[in-house]
């Protein structure tokens, strides 16, 4: 009896171990996160104070800072820009979208230590390299338009729809991108013209904040408390779709690049729920972060996460990934 006792009490201690985990490392970055990015074992940071911030994800050393000029408002005021987002191609070229003057963004390429601006003046939202040479841009109104760096100029631009744009991804394998706004609904777009070629509105029925993909998956973060999961055959053809409730809005959500792994913030705690795509079984749940997420991200057995603080939380999940 007394043996049996030992086994139930370290099975319960054992389980409960694994449910939740605390970050293996925390990384100050001394200044605001607005999201990160991963690319060719690299991550990067973007920050509210002008600045992309990149890091090794093997050994979280501190490799680069990417400074974004000022810029001077109406009143003759000198602010440092709010980074948003960036993307890489093969080339390691950088695209950073930035804060501008009077309320509008700007669209940067970082090469070969130089910083040059591609676009500025516009409501840019987000740009994702869909080439060597040409990014698909979308605007807040939910316009895209794809632009050729080498040419220097916008080949087209259309008008997704009226819902205002929230997040957008690249499906590098089938050449499709996927947008997604204030609906609900997700838009399959062929970045070459700009055509539509499906959409999706089984599941989410208001805002999605964020998008993910990875293998054959797609993954959007519900403000209706709603996680949605599309899988994909060639990228617009929808295989089977699924939903996971949670009690609170899902401001963020990530999944690994074979799309075996998810990962939603989960609570008003900013806790975040790791599942197996394939049951959507509940694996641990990832806490200590002190905010509300806005990035996840899957590299090997980690997974590292940002908020709205300076800090990026790492946490280590051998064994469970």
């Amino acid at each position: 009896m007394k043996l049996l006792r030992y086994v139930l009490i370290v099975c319960v201690m054992c389980v409960s171990a694994y449910a939740k985990v605390l970050p293996s490392r925390i990384i100050d970055t001394h200044t605001e996160i607005t999201s990160m990015q991963q690319s060719n074992g690299k991550l990067y940071v973007c920050t509210s104070q002008g600045e992309v911030q990149v890091y090794a994800l093997d050994t979280l050393k501190f490799l680069q800072r990417i400074d974004i000029p000022s810029y001077t408002d109406l009143f003759g005021f000198v602010f440092r820009p709010k980074v948003f987002n960036t993307d890489v191609n093969a080339n390691a070229e950088i695209l950073i979208v930035a804060a501008g003057a009077n309320g509008s963004r700007s669209l940067y390429v970082y090469a070969n230590e130089n910083l040059q601006v591609l676009l500025e003046g516009m409501s840019i939202a987000k740009a994702l390299w869909v080439s060597q040479t040409q990014v698909l841009v979308a605007l807040m109104s939910h316009e895209i338009l794809l632009f050729d760096t080498q040419q220097k100029k916008i080949l087209y631009q259309t008008q997704v729809t009226q819902a205002s744009f929230s997040d957008m991804v690249y499906n590098a394998h089938d050449h499709i991108v996927y947008t997604t706004g204030e609906s609900g609904v997700v838009y399959a777009i062929d970045p070459s013209n700009g055509k539509i070629l499906g959409h999706y509105d089984m599941i989410n029925k208001d805002k999605i904040f964020a998008l993910g993909f990875g293998g054959d998956s797609l993954v959007g973060a519900g403000q209706d408390k709603r996680l949605s999961i599309y899988r994909f055959q060639n990228g617009s053809k929808l295989l089977d779709s699924a939903m996971v409730r949670s009690e609170f809005l899902i401001y963020a959500a990530g999944i690994d690049t074979k799309g075996e792994y998810i990962g939603y913030m989960s609570d008003e705690n900013g806790s975040v729920q790791i599942l197996r795509a394939k049951d959507k079984k509940p694996l641990v749940v990832l806490e200590g972060i002190v905010g509300v997420v806005n990035s996840i991200i899957f590299y090997g057995t980690n997974v590292f996460i940002s908020c709205d603080d300076s800090k990026i939380y790492v946490f280590n999940l051998q064994g469970v990934l």
